[in-house]
This record gives C-alpha cells, sequence and structure tokens, in this order.
C-alpha cells in the first residue's frame, strides 16, 4: 500500500523499490547494492594479490574499528597488521578505511604502495576507491563500511589462488582449535600454507557467494526474529519514556565502536562486555524497568543475566547459544543473530576454514534497529 501511494504521488519511480524502515532489511538493500561493484573489485584484487604473493605485506589502516574489524578475524587474513606508525613498502598493500574528518596518515599520503579505500574516498591521488552506499541505503557509514572491505577480502583471497598462493586464514579463537592454529602458523608470520594448496578460484565467487549468504541471513533474521525485535524495541522506548536506564553493552571488533561513538551510543549507555571470556564485566547497576542488551558472540548472556534480572531489570541479548536457565523468563528476549558457531561464512573447497566472517555486519543490524525501534529515528 504504502508504495502504491508513493507511485500515484510521483515520489517513487516505476520499478523503484521503497526504501524499507527496517534497519536488517536496510543493511540487506545495501550489501546487495555492493554486488554490482564486485567487477571493478577484479583488477585491484589481483594487483594486489602479485604483490603479496612476491613477498609485500597487508596492512589495515584507518577506522579503529574497521581495523579490528578485519584483522585477527575469523575468515580473514592471518597476516594483516594495523599500520600504526609503520611506513609501508612500495611493494605492500594498504587496505584502508577513511574517517570522517580524520586526515589520511602522512604514511599513506605519498605512498607508492597500493591502497584500496573502502567508503569515503580520500582527496589524494593514488587510491583504489570502493564504496559502501550507507548514504544511498541510510544505515551507518561506520557498519556499511565493513560490506566493501569483506567483499574485497574475498577477492584478494581468490585472486591469490589464481597465483598458485593459498594464505593462511584466522579460524574463530571461539572453535576449539582457534588458538592452536594461531600458534601453528606464528600468528600470520607463516603467511601462506605449505601444507595445503586449494584449486584456483574464478573471480567474482567469493564476493557474490558472501553477498548471497549474508543476505539470506539477514532475511531469515527479519523474518524469525521480528516479534523479538519489536519486543526488544517496544521494553526500550518504554524504559526511555520512563527516565529508567538503557545499556548497550557489545564485543567484538566493529564493536563496541559501532555502539559507543554512533548516534546508539548517545542514547543506550555503552561499554565491553566479553560474555564467554575470561575478562572483567562493567560494574553497573540495574534497578527495575531498566533494559540491558548485550550484543555478543557465540556465548550467552552469562553474568548479565545472573546480575540484572535479580534487580528487576530486563535484558536482550543477541549470541549463537541461548542461556538455558533463562528461556522462560518473561523478561529476557534472545535474539537469534543467525550466523554460525564458527562466524566465517564462506566455504572454500579444499580448505579447512571457512571465510570472511559474518557477525559484525549481521549484528550491527540488530544494533542499530534495536536503536531505531527504542528512539524512532530512522536516520544513520
Amino acid at each position: 500500500m504504502d508504495t502504491l501511494i508513493l507511485l500515484m504521488s510521483g515520489l517513487l519511480a516505476a520499478g523503484e523499490v521503497a526504501m524499507p524502515a527496517s534497519y536488517v532489511r536496510r543493511v540487506e538493500r545495501a550489501i546487495d547494492t555492493c554486488r554490482a561493484d564486485i567487477p571493478a573489485m577484479q583488477p585491484p584484487a589481483d594487483q594486489a594479490a602479485a604483490r603479496l604473493a612476491a613477498g609485500g605485506k597487508l596492512w589495515a589502516a584507518g577506522q579503529p574499528s574497521m581495523v579490528s574489524e578485519i584483522s585477527g578475524r575469523a575468515g580473514g587474513f592471518m597476516m594483516i597488521r594495523s599500520l600504526g606508525d609503520n611506513v609501508p613498502g612500495n611493494g605492500d598493500v594498504v587496505l584502508y578505511t577513511p574517517e570522517h574528518g580524520v586526515p589520511v596518515p602522512r604514511s599513506l599520503a605519498d605512498t607508492k604502495a597500493m591502497a584500496v579505500a573502502f567508503g569515503e574516498c580520500p582527496r589524494e591521488p593514488g587510491f583504489v576507491c570502493l564504496p559502501n552506499h550507507a548514504e544511498a541505503n541510510r544505515i551507518s557509514p561506520t557498519l556499511a563500511n565493513a560490506l566493501p572491505a569483506w567483499i574485497f577480502t574475498g577477492e584478494l583471497i581468490a585472486a591469490l589462488t589464481r597465483l598458485g598462493k593459498t594464505p593462511v586464514i584466522f579460524e574463530s579463537i571461539g572453535a576449539y582449535a582457534g588458538n592452536a592454529r594461531i600458534q601453528q602458523y606464528k600468528n600470520g608470520e607463516i603467511a601462506f600454507h605449505d601444507d595445503m594448496k586449494v584449486s584456483p578460484v574464478p573471480a567474482g565467487v567469493i564476493g557474490n557467494r558472501f553477498v548471497d549468504i549474508i543476505g539470506a541471513k539477514l532475511r531469515r533474521i527479519e523474518e524469525e526474529q521480528r516479534a523479538n525485535l519489536d519486543r526488544a524495541g517496544a521494553w526500550a522506548r518504554e524504559a526511555r519514556k520512563q527516565g529508567k536506564q538503557l545499556f548497550m553493552y557489545s564485543m567484538g571488533h566493529i564493536f563496541p565502536d559501532e555502539v559507543g561513538k554512533t548516534k546508539i551510543g548517545e542514547v543506550f549507555r555503552s561499554a565491553v562486555w566479553n560474555a564467554g571470556f575470561r575478562h572483567p564485566h562493567p560494574e553497573d547497576t540495574y534497578a527495575p524497568g531498566d533494559v540491558a542488551v548485550l550484543i555478543g558472540y557465540q556465548q550467552p548472556a552469562d553474568e548479565l543475566l545472573r546480575k540484572a534480572r535479580p534487580a528487576g531489570a530486563r535484558v536482550v541479548y543477541a549470541t549463537v547459544r541461548a542461556d538455558r536457565d533463562f528461556t522462560k523468563d518473561p523478561d529476557v528476549i534472545w535474539i537469534d543473530p543467525m550466523w554460525d558457531w564458527p562466524d566465517a561464512c564462506v566455504p572454500l573447497e579444499g580448505y579447512d576454514v571457512p571465510l570472511l566472517a559474518a557477525s559484525g555486519i549481521l549484528n550491527g543490524a540488530i544494533a542499530w534497529e534495536i536503536y531505531r525501534l527504542a528512539t524512532g529515528d530512522e536516520a544513520p
């Protein structure tokens, strides 16, 4: 009906799809928009692969949360390093995510290394620029940067296989062999396998497969978790109206910056909560009517549930595994983020672990949808 009204009023051209209200749907739309950029990724992927195969180093620079998102990450390159104050060599490759208003690092401004930028294109010449389509799809630009970054990572892996190189890929540290794998390959000092080799992967296969998989998972969140999302948003909206406390804890690479350094953090108190890991937890106190949200990883909200619920606070958590002790608690919502335990989601024939992490994108869509429902704010 809304689309029909827009067509009749002339605000929506025939064949054009109305912008969905759901943030989950908007992220799905954004990654599908990125699909059209995959052919343009092939020449730079081939050029970058040639540099790495010849001994060049792979760096990540720019937006700190994106440096973390593609470094030390399930399904990503084990060889990648944070650029920091290092100066890349002429044969190196830098994956760079600009921060709005932050100048290009001096080490990159006049570099002869190959620099691939995601999102906002630097004014300095010499960068290969891949758009994130955030503005067109009205999603957070910092979250949107992960879309082309992971797609290009997949195409770079494929380009290396076509040169006879099989790069070492991280396995989730939540997997039994994750830490052992890091030790085995010396945390990326061994950049390429000499113990296995995969067949050459044609251009476009991994990138398109990633778009297919992430899109399907986002649709499943929308279809199967809509009631939970709506209820979580209603709780947060009610708590906000009554002047109660709102918390959104998070963990993992693109988080907590995607909460604490965006508009979400203006409404929800943000902090790191590493559920399932032996890290200190925030020492917050809770009261009846408060709402605590955890955008987590594999393990459930452990101590948060056991601390917040007796105090009368409601808890919403998005993790792979639910806490069986709270499945029937009417003031607890578990949101299934639909990514699988390994996190990385694209299988590579002949390789032992999957490629390209899903959790940052899917968890980001969930966090922003809860914010949207809590505030009525449709903007990123």
